[in-house]
């Protein structure tokens, strides 16, 4: 068999658009190992170079993972969508819980302990109110995982309490009146946990981006926390400021 030239060898664009759409096709079931760039350049007549771009980008994509001594895996046919949230106002932050869909999973009651306690940037053992869930995209994909906290002091939830998709912060406005004055946030990255995996779809200690926003009241007390981890490429978080004198 006659070696293709290497003037003649698909480039990266050629590659990965093949690649792709056999890949939208479902040629190869998700779960299933993929080809190794060797088996991919022997059958494609491509270079090394234009298979690792074309592989990169469909890892970037979501539709493949690539792991040191594990190989390629197919994740899913149809590339995760980058959500991109800019935040400058309240009205921003009820468009991004509007675009999206919730669905709850554990309610429970506790005391935060030391590493909570941390994450939270709380007092140790002050009691909430936990409830976790999953945020979905218009493609019902997972979008994050949810976790939210409540001071217990501050509301008593009903047993058989649904949120559905509205903010817990304008629930609690409506439904107990303490209405957000301010928030802070920290942005911090983190590798993700097994169950936190499972609840996205991916493969155990990919890399994730966690925000953290506390929200004050009229007399600078906390009184709910949320924490949402994001896959890190999944994300991209935008924020203006304008300054003046």
């Amino acid at each position: 068999m006659n070696k293709v030239s290497a003037a003649r060898r698909p480039r990266h664009e050629g590659v990965y658009a093949d690649l792709r759409e056999r890949i939208d096709s479902g040629e190869f079931a998700v779960g299933s190992p993929f080809p190794t760039e060797v088996q991919l350049c022997a059958e494609l007549g491509a270079s090394r170079y234009a298979v690792r771009g074309a592989l990169q980008q469909l890892e970037e994509e979501g539709l493949l993972s690539r792991r040191r001594g594990a190989g390629t895996t197919v994740l899913r046919h149809s590339p995760i969508q980058t959500f991109r949230h800019a935040v400058g106002s309240r009205a921003d932050l009820l468009h991004y819980a509007h675009a999206t869909h919730m669905r709850w999973e554990e309610r429970e009651r506790l005391n935060a302990d030391g590493q909570l306690a941390r994450l939270l940037g709380c007092d140790e053992m002050r009691e909430w109110h936990s409830i976790q869930g999953v945020r979905f995209d218009d493609h019902n994909m997972p979008l994050c995982i949810v976790r939210v906290y409540i001071d217990v002091t501050r509301a008593t939830l009903p047993p058989d309490i649904e949120f559905g998709d509205e903010p817990v912060y304008e629930w609690l406005e409506r439904e107990v009146g303490i209405k957000p004055f301010g928030l802070s946030q920290d942005i911090r990255a983190k590798m993700l946990t097994p169950t936190e995996a499972n609840r996205l779809g991916e493969p155990i200690g990919v890399s994730a981006l966690q925000i953290i926003r506390r929200y004050f009241d009229a007399g600078n007390s906390i009184y709910l926390i949320s924490v949402n981890t994001f896959r890190s490429r999944d994300f991209v978080y935008n924020m203006r400021l304008e300054l003046k004198d």
